[in-house]
């Protein structure tokens, strides 16, 4: 079937950086559908990777909060696309147009997200993604989650900064998915609908290393809101706990917890409630976490969820080997099935907070008087008021294998670290390697190359000298 089938020929409905989303109407029931088209085909190991995950969900079908994916088109320009249901709106189009939840609708919200998180992760899926993009509602008022497995997200990688103030800091240091990232993503969305912002905002003129280091360390503030039953508030921060084992274990008994608040006598203090959304032929929508959309600006009155009986939820991963380098092929490590994704780091990868990048160039001798371009300097951490201390930051000399470079380093103490390097005629690049010690960087066997070491703790930076190969001389 095709889109062209609707009345009309397709409808847009929302286009973003990577997924465009039309709607169209099936000529033979009448009934009205969206499809999700991507830039490219789906190749046979992400067409078998999703046909597992939609198969997979197809077993909970009847927890409602689980939106489903009908079917997988190709087409014959040579994309690809996934249709399903058409839902008038997601909440990040409700916060977006300044609409601000109350707490029976909050609720409503958790219970939902959190039966459709159970349900999956009993079928062995992982969302992979948990956003307010990605939360939608029907015309009925039901929250539905959006948007479920890994297979697309690997195909069709985001730009690692996008919904930051959502990804589990796990995530962001060695690209851990797991269902507790999920649960993590369930306390962000939650915290964003019942304060109206994330729990980490974007500041104007905040730089991306300094939102990474936000989730990684800094705590998220309270919810001061008097209104906000404490039980509601002290499940929303044990979720946003920045490691996996403090989280909630339970993903179901959330879900019943949420019901519970929400009933007579749950000693819930109900904010303004929202008006019920209208339903409207054309209306836009917005579907997920893969693209910026048209936003509704209706609100919605969420219908309390069914609640699914309890599910044995796949426990976090242990913490393991970080890789800065990444890249989408080969066999993924799993959990019970559910597979881990990889990052790709845009370039050279996200750079760190606090660790202001100066110039370092190759000396002008050395490349016919052009000077290696630098990236732009981040803010350095503010004054610490207690001495830096000596962390014995040591970068060894670089292996050089001629298509790589094998760079390690030694110091003391817990640290982030971000390796700076400059070659000749490219630009400075800042490669993330998190706490890892060593890293495998790709060369070009006819350039030379400078390689800097810096760290920081969250109050200091710490810096080595540049150390050359093949002749290049450093100035920093």
């Amino acid at each position: 079937m095709s889109i062209e089938t609707g009345v009309g020929g397709p409808r847009l409905l929302a286009q973003g950086p990577i997924a465009t989303v039309y709607a169209g109407r099936d000529p033979v029931t009448g009934n009205d559908f969206a499809v999700k088209m991507f830039p490219g085909s789906f190749d046979r190991e992400t067409s078998a990777w999703l046909e597992r995950e939609r198969k997979a969900l197809a077993t909970v079908r009847s927890t409602r909060s689980v939106l489903q994916i009908d079917d997988v088109q190709s087409y014959p320009d040579g994309r690809s696309g996934i249709r399903r249901e058409v839902c008038p709106g997601s909440l990040a189009g409700l916060l977006e147009s300044g609409a601000r939840l109350g707490v029976s609708d909050v609720l409503a919200l958790g219970a939902s997200i959190a039966s459709a998180l159970a349900a999956a992760h009993g079928a062995d899926v992982l969302h992979g993604g948990v956003t307010p993009h990605n939360v939608l509602y029907r015309a009925s008022g039901e929250f539905v989650l959006a948007d479920f497995g890994v297979a697309l997200r690997r195909r069709f990688p985001r730009d690692p900064m996008y919904a930051v103030e959502y990804t589990a800091p796990e995530t962001l240091r060695d690209d851990t998915l797991s269902p507790a990232s999920d649960l993590y993503g369930l306390g962000a969305v939650l915290y964003a609908a019942l304060t109206g912002a994330p729990p980490f905002p974007r500041h104007t003129g905040q730089q991306p290393g300094e939102r990474i280091l936000q989730v990684l360390r800094e705590p998220v503030a309270p919810i001061q809101d008097a209104g906000v039953p404490r039980e509601l508030s002290g499940t929303i921060l044990r979720l946003l706990a920045k490691e996996p084992a403090d989280r909630p274990q339970d993903v179901a008994s959330l879900a019943r917890l949420f019901t519970k608040l929400r009933l007579p006598g749950g000693e819930v203090v109900t904010g303004d409630s929202l008006d019920a959304q209208s339903e409207e032929e054309d209306v836009d929508v917005e579907f997920d976490d893969f693209a910026e959309v048209h936003r509704s600006t209706a609100p919605v009155r969420a219908a309390p969820p069914a609640v699914p009986a309890p599910v044995q939820v796949v426990q976090a991963p242990p913490a393991g080997g970080r890789t800065l380098i990444r890249e989408f092929s080969g066999p993924l490590k799993t959990e019970r099935g559910i597979p881990r994704r990889p990052v790709a780091l845009a370039g050279a990868g996200l750079l760190v907070a606090g660790i202001a990048v100066l110039p370092l160039v190759l000396g002008p001798a050395e490349v016919g008087g052009q000077a290696v371009p630098v990236a732009a300097a981040i803010p350095p951490p503010s004054p610490a008021s207690a001495p830096a201390p000596d962390v014995k930051l040591a970068l060894a000399p670089p292996q050089d294998q001629s298509d790589h470079v094998r760079l390690t380093w030694t110091a003391e103490g817990e640290l982030d670290f971000v390796v700076i390097m400059a070659g000749e005629r490219l630009e400075t690049k800042q490669l993330v390697a998190h706490r890892q010690r060593g890293l495998d960087v790709p060369v070009d066997p006819a350039r030379r190359y400078c390689f800097q070491l810096r760290a920081t703790d969250g109050r200091h930076v710490y810096t080595t000298e540049p150390i050359p190969i093949r002749g290049a001389r450093c100035n920093s």
